[in-house]
């Protein structure tokens, strides 16, 4: 059976026959067993993959999926998982377009056996990076072990499987809020990844792609929770009338390292700063564990603990996500991520080698700011490392290659903590921001959204007549921080808004080397 056969065997047959040089055209079961070959080159094969859609083989593989012998699972799997590797759209679609999805989810759904399952799941991992086969094929899913009470993965015998699955349901849940909203609301799944991720930082392994996975479809699954939940309403908050700077009072907190020799006035006035949460009378399940004010702890530690560039963008992305809006848990969880020292975590981290980690980083510390304190914190200590990632600087601080969105995300930031806080302000100054500012609106190569943004930030630091004279002396002149400024096509924020406008999607089609998957 050409099947399952060897290389050296379908080399052999391909050698006899007409043709130059003793080849010939392949007949399709030999293509099938080349596409199943365990060799990198085979399966990356593009022309191989072509002929395998020309020859119609793509119908023949998944009507294979409900054939009763279980060596022509492995086989019709095998080739399918290749097949559907790669950049390439056009097989996924064929795939797809034979129903191809439902075969290997009743494949899935019968089967007992795990290295079947682990193939199959690669399969739906690769499947579910192009757009047509992620909609409409989130089915009725529960966690690995079936229902709430057994959401507790069997951590070796399910790691590739886990991880595949996690890889899948990712890439579902980074478009379209209808399936964002049916994966919250699949039986156990939530709780099953919040016992994922909380058993690896226990083990300390928290770079792995099984983590990489889960916390992005945390992650994803957090975007706009505070919209999306149902009975969203009851948690919505009316923002403050009057936001002005946070209390004097209130300028300890996170940043400082003092030990205590007994509560000074600051430490008594940071004590009564803590935020009373009130108990819950029963406990969290579901789609309510992505938004309780527990889940600081678990984005703390891979914050702290992580190398995995992913996993610290997909951390400060879920944070991001659920301080976006103005609503009770984010409101909690501003506040607790203040006492968990998550603010000196991200703060450092705008240093990461990782144009994307500096953006999440960025992104999360503009809607933590919506806090008072917060806010007050970040513009003593955060602004010198938020300054450093805009362009210019001479030689002792070289120049950052940061893409646009990064130095937008940068900017807006800034803009957000200097709007009520003269110190903040003064922090600039005193960082070299304004020559960098200004140099942005005076750099023709800069884009409009970096030139409006660098304005935007160089007017609030006008605005502050305490610090104008100051200025002067330094040798700046009013007119520079007066930039004429197009007025924005939809700038709804107000002061003391928050960043809501962006998912930070995964990059569909990248590959990993020596997978068969898509991340």
């Amino acid at each position: 059976m050409y099947y399952w056969g060897s290389m050296a065997s379908l080399d052999s047959t391909l050698r006899k026959g007409p043709g130059p040089g003793g080849w010939r055209q392949p007949e399709l079961p030999e293509v099938i067993a080349m596409l199943n070959y365990r060799l990198d080159p085979v399966k990356s094969n593009a022309a191989v993959k072509s002929d395998v859609r020309r020859l119609k083989g793509i119908p023949a593989l998944v009507s294979m999926l409900d054939n009763p012998n279980k060596e022509v699972h492995y086989a019709a799997c095998g080739a399918l998982k290749n097949i559907s590797y790669g950049k390439d759209p056009d097989n996924k679609i064929a795939i797809k377009n034979c129903d191809g999805v439902p075969a290997l989810i009743r494949l899935l759904r019968k089967t007992h056996d795990q290295d079947l399952t682990d193939t199959i799941t690669g399969t739906l991992w690769n499947l579910s990076s192009h757009d047509s086969c992620e909609n409409g094929n989130c089915g009725p899913c529960t966690a690995p072990g079936g229902g709430e009470e057994n959401c507790k993965p069997r951590h070796l015998e399910w790691e590739t499987a886990l991880t595949n699955t996690a890889g899948c349901l990712r890439n579902v849940s980074s478009e379209r809020s209808e399936a964002r909203r049916k994966l919250r609301e699949c039986t156990g799944l939530v709780d099953s990844l919040m016992y994922i991720v909380q058993s690896q930082i226990d083990c300390k392994d928290v770079d792995n792609k099984l983590i990489e996975n889960s916390v992005c479809l945390l992650r994803n699954l957090s975007y706009h929770v505070h919209r999306e939940i149902p009975g969203c309403e009851r948690y919505q908050e009316a923002a403050p009338i009057n936001q002005g700077p946070a209390p004097s009072s209130q300028k300890g907190g996170c940043f400082s390292s003092r030990k205590g020799k007994g509560l000074s006035r600051k430490d008594e006035d940071a004590a009564a700063d803590i935020i009373d949460i009130p108990k819950r009378t029963t406990p969290a399940k579901g789609y309510e564990l992505l938004y309780q004010p527990e889940v600081v702890r678990i984005y703390t530690s891979l914050l702290k603990e992580s190398k995995n560039p992913t996993v610290l963008e997909a951390s400060a992305g879920a944070v991001q996500n659920l301080c976006a809006g103005r609503w009770t848990y984010g409101r909690y969880i501003r506040a607790l991520l203040r006492q968990e020292k998550g603010l000196p975590m991200m703060t450092e981290l705008l240093a990461h080698g990782n144009d994307r980690v500096v953006r999440a980083m960025s992104g999360a510390l503009r809607n933590l700011a919506i806090d008072a304190r917060n806010r007050d914190l970040l513009g003593k200590h955060a602004v010198p490392h938020l300054v450093a990632n805009l362009p210019g600087g001479g030689q002792s601080q070289p120049v950052r290659a940061l893409s646009e969105e990064t130095v937008v995300s940068v900017l807006s930031t800034l803009h957000e903590v200097l709007g009520s806080s003269l110190e903040a302000a003064k922090t600039l100054r005193a960082s070299q921001g304004i020559e960098r500012l200004v140099l942005i609106n005076k750099d023709g190569n800069r884009s409009e959204r970096e030139v409006r943004g660098a304005g935007l930030v160089l007017q609030t630091v006008w605005g502050y007549k305490e610090l104008r004279r100051t200025l002067e002396k330094d040798g700046w002149k009013k007119t520079d921080f007066m930039v004429n400024l197009n007025p924005p096509s939809n700038n709804t924020r107000a002061n003391g808004g928050y960043e809501d406008s962006t998912l930070p999607l995964i990059d569909k089609g990248q590959e990993v080397k020596g997978k068969h998957v898509h991340v």
